[in-house]
Parts: C-alpha cells; sequence; structure tokens
C-alpha cells in the first residue's frame, strides 16, 4: 500500500476535484466510504451537488470560524492506493483502513476536539490500482491545529501493517529502498506517443543489461551509445577531469526534445557511484571511462553481433551451473549478495527481452523488471563479494553480443534452463525471510510466461529466432566479426566490437 500525502487551502475545491471527472477523465464509481464525527454524509454513494457543496464547506469552516490558517494549508490530502493486480477490498475494509490512519496521525485522538474529515473511494485508476482518497481539516473544532510531526513515518508503519493484516503486496521500497514511482504526466506522455511503456522503465533495461555486460565503466558507456541511448556526464564542479553522474534519454523524432534521467531517477543501483561497484578499477581505466564520456559521438550503431564458437556457449553455460551452485551455498541472511545476484539476473533477462522482444517488451522484460525490485538496496548494504556473479555477468555479455546459426534452440535452451533456476534460487531466498509476495512474483505468474519462452525456443526455427538486423548479415554473408566490419565500412578494432545496438533509432 502506497501513501502520498498534499496539503492545500480549499476544502471546497479539493471536494469538487475528488468528486469530479478528475484532470483527465480519470474518475469513476465517486462514493463515501466513510468519514468522521464532524462531517454527516451518507455513504456508498454519489454525492448530489449541494451535498458536495455542504461537505466542502464543512471541511473549511474551523478553519473559516477560528482563522488558524495554518503554515502549508489547512487541508490534509491523503491518498491511499494498492499495487496494480492486488487484490480487491471491500468499501467496509477500506474505511477500516481509513479509521486506523487518521488516528494513528492524531486527527482523531482521545481527549482532544475532533476534525472534519472524509474518506472518497474511487474506481480502478488509469494505472490499474484500486485507491481511496482522504480530505481533512487540520484545524480542530475549537481552533487547535493539529500536530502532524512524523506523520511520515506513521503512515508508513501504518501501510506495513494493513498489507499484513490484509494480505496485500508488501511495498519494498520503505526505508529509502526501492524503484522510483511512474508520474501521471510520464504514463501520459507515453499514451499519447503511443508508447509500449515509460521511457524510464525502458531506460532503466538498458543501462542495466549495460552495466551488467561491461567490465568497466569506459565499455560501459561504449554499450549505452552503442544500444541507441544519448549519454551525457555530470562532471564534478568546476572541471572536466572527474564524472560524478550521467543521464540518459531516448532519441526523438525530429522535432522532439528527449527527455532524461539521472541514474538514481531510473532506479537507486543504477546511481554511477552504486555501478562503479560492479567493475575493477584502476587509473588507466578511470582516465580511459572520463575520455569516453568526453567523446561526442552522432554516429548510430549497429549490434556487431559475432558467430560466437560453440565452445563458447558450452563455457557460459558451465559458468552458469557454477554459479547458480554458489547461490545453493549463500546465507539467506546475507541480503547484499542475493540482490546483487537479482541485479545481474535482471541485467540478463534485460539483455535477453532487447534481444527478442525489441521495442515490445512482453515476459522477458517483465522477469528483468520484477528482478530489478529484488535488487534494491539500502544505504547501509554492504558491498557484496561479486566472483559468485561471475556467470550471469558472462551471460549476459554473450547475450547481448552473438550471433547464432543453424543450432539456434539448441543453444539458448541449456542457458534459459540456468537462467530458471537462478530465479527459483532467488526466489527462495525471498520465501525464507518471509517476502511472500517477491517470491510470488518471480516464480508465479512469471515462470509461466518464461515456460511459453522456453517452449517457443525449442520449438522454433533458426528463422524466428534471429533478430532482423542479424538477418541483414546472414543475407550479406557476414559470419564474423571482421566480416561484419568490412560490411558495415567499420575498422576491425576490439575496442569497438562491444559497442551493440539496434539498426534503427528508438
Amino acid at each position: 500500500m502506497i501513501a502520498k500525502v498534499t496539503r492545500g487551502a480549499s476544502g471546497r475545491a479539493l471536494i469538487r476535484y475528488l468528486f469530479g471527472p478528475g484532470r483527465a477523465n480519470e474518475h469513476t464509481d465517486q462514493r463515501v466510504v466513510t468519514s468522521g464525527i464532524v462531517v454527516g454524509v451518507d455513504e456508498g454513494r454519489m454525492l448530489s451537488s449541494a451535498e458536495i457543496a455542504d461537505l466542502g464547506m464543512a471541511l473549511d469552516a474551523a478553519n473559516e470560524t477560528h482563522g488558524t490558517d495554518p503554515a502549508g494549508g489547512h487541508i490534509w490530502h491523503l491518498s491511499l492506493s494498492l499495487r496494480a493486480g492486488d487484490r480487491q477490498l471491500t468499501d467496509d475494509q477500506w474505511a477500516e483502513i481509513a479509521d486506523k490512519a487518521v488516528r494513528a496521525v492524531g486527527l482523531e485522538r482521545e481527549g482532544l476536539q475532533p476534525t472534519a474529515w472524509v474518506a472518497i473511494g474511487h474506481g480502478t485508476s488509469a494505472t490499474g490500482n484500486r485507491h481511496i482518497h482522504i480530505a481533512a481539516s487540520l484545524v480542530r473544532e475549537n481552533g487547535v491545529g493539529v500536530n502532524l510531526w512524523q506523520s511520515k513515518r506513521t503512515l508508513s508503519r501504518v501501510c506495513h501493517e494493513m498489507e499484513s493484516d490484509f494480505g496485500l503486496a508488501v511495498i519494498e521500497g520503505r526505508s529509502g529502498k526501492g524503484m522510483p514511482g511512474l508520474t501521471r504526466a510520464e504514463l501520459e506522455r507515453t499514451a499519447r506517443q503511443q508508447r509500449a511503456e515509460p521511457p524510464r522503465m525502458t531506460l532503466a533495461r538498458m543501462v542495466r543489461e549495460a552495466s551488467v555486460a561491461s567490465f568497466g565503466e569506459a565499455e560501459f558507456v561504449r554499450r549505452l551509445r552503442g544500444s541507441g541511448v544519448l549519454v551525457r556526464a555530470r562532471f564534478e564542479t568546476g572541471g572536466k577531469v572527474a564524472v560524478v553522474g550521467y543521464s540518459v534519454a531516448l532519441r526523438t523524432d525530429s522535432d522532439g526534445k528527449p527527455i532524461w534521467f539521472g541514474g538514481g531517477k531510473l532506479a537507486r543501483d543504477l546511481t554511477l557511484p552504486n555501478l562503479r561497484q560492479l567493475w575493477e578499477s584502476s587509473i588507466g581505466d578511470r582516465q580511459s571511462a572520463v575520455a569516453e564520456w568526453s567523446r561526442i559521438s552522432s554516429l548510430t550503431s549497429i549490434r556487431n553481433a559475432v558467430l560466437v564458437d560453440p565452445a563458447d556457449w558450452q563455457r557460459t553455460v558451465a559458468d552458469m551451473e557454477e554459479t547458480v551452485e554458489r547461490l545453493k551455498v549463500i546465507p539467506m541472511s546475507d541480503l547484499a549478495l542475493w540482490r546483487d545476484a537479482a541485479r545481474d539476473a535482471a541485467g540478463v533477462y534485460a539483455a535477453l527481452s532487447r534481444r527478442f522482444e525489441g521495442d515490445h517488451p512482453g515476459p522477458i522484460a517483465a522477469v528483468s523488471d520484477a528482478l530489478a525490485r529484488s535488487a534494491q538496496h539500502r544505504p547501509s548494504d554492504l558491498n557484496p563479494n561479486r566472483s559468485a556473479m561471475h556467470g550471469l555477468r558472462g551471460m549476459a555479455a554473450i547475450v547481448t553480443q552473438s550471433r547464432l546459426g543453424g543450432d539456434s534452440p539448441v543453444a539458448w535452451v541449456p542457458l534459459l534452463r540456468q537462467l530458471g533456476r537462478t530465479l527459483e534460487s532467488i526466489a527462495d531466498a525471498h520465501a525464507a525471510r518471509g517476502e511472500a509476495e517477491l517470491a510470488k512474483a518471480l516464480v508465479g505468474r512469471l515462470s509461466g510466461d518464461l515456460e511459453v519462452l522456453h517452449d517457443h525456443f525449442e520449438t522454433s526455427s533458426t528463422r524466428e529466432l534471429v533478430p532482423e538486423e542479424q538477418r541483414f548479415r546472414e543475407r550479406a554473408g557476414v559470419h564474423s566479426l571482421a566480416g561484419a566490419c568490412t560490411t558495415l565500412g567499420i575498422e576491425d578494432d576490439l575496442d569497438l566490437d562491444l559497442d551493440h545496438g539496434l539498426a534503427s533509432e528508438r
């Protein structure tokens, strides 16, 4: 359950808005769920215009009578929402939740004058979740203001209790750990542009893929640019020597401006300091990285696919098997290492998604996103021993840049099997720690999607599996890195063979 609080200066305006159609006609099934002792209004139905006006007046009455005018406004607006796809709650259950929330923050407290408040329910939102709104006055009937000290922490605790009491999905983003939420503006812009998903989600997977498949910071920047992502560095104030952050954006049409996201806006683990923990660094590596960040390239890269030797595929499968065996002996209490395993696995699935789902993210992208949520950490987490994740990073690299021949299904099925075992191990760790919702997300609905994908690989022909840009190479008779470079007019430079991307701009 997610709580969001805003303040305002007009109860009348807020009530009109909550009973109105919303900014984008998103309000449906508006009804009163419950209310405080000061507000007398029928529950379970839409109100008339006169009743809406009276309710708004009741919220403003105490402040207008006593002239208290607390800083920030006398109207307190709390929205409580469930994650899309979570279980449904009845209005009686929502009323119980609303009552606990207002009592917990002190709107109603024994020995103190009450305040005017009302809980209003809506139908399913544009993002697919169920929710209620609580509108309340922060001025008590005797003119005394409500003390909201530590109310945000209190609401976080209440939400956690409600998740347990009502069997709701547990939100993992509390205590400084989690994934940034999408804004209404992002969702509306995505709909206008007819994108499959908001750019922030696409970029997060592309950055995750590049970071896990790279063995250094300079290579990471090259991979991002090679995939068609716009990249810019944030240098330390007053110089061009030290890079302290970065931003990324998707390419747009000629008349559109790219929208930039800093690494921390994608996810906590995608900030530059956290990414640097993935790579071993020397003075030479850092200098090379600064040079790469500073380079301005307007070239559109094409994936430099390499026809990987069968021995390399076998070695990758063996490394994955070893990684799975190492995961079996990691203590369930070693949260840092389990989150790191989830992070690297998310990067592998991100690479698979971009490789085979392209601009239409499906079940593979969903697995990557679920693993990314599992990977989020707290600032206090210790750095893990990354040697246990060697197989996942190697697999990310081979998935990203390999070109398959006639044995495509045969090569992919063993890797998918090992990825499935990795997924099960991470889910088991969540289940052992009592994090049932995350475990369910990893092996419940998503495991079924992966089974369909597994069957697809086993039954599909090579022609169905090989992406379009690789069919181009087949038609041109290109079967090696050198041949690809020659066909594309690129020098056969091993420093460039890790750049990859799509022939068309995103």
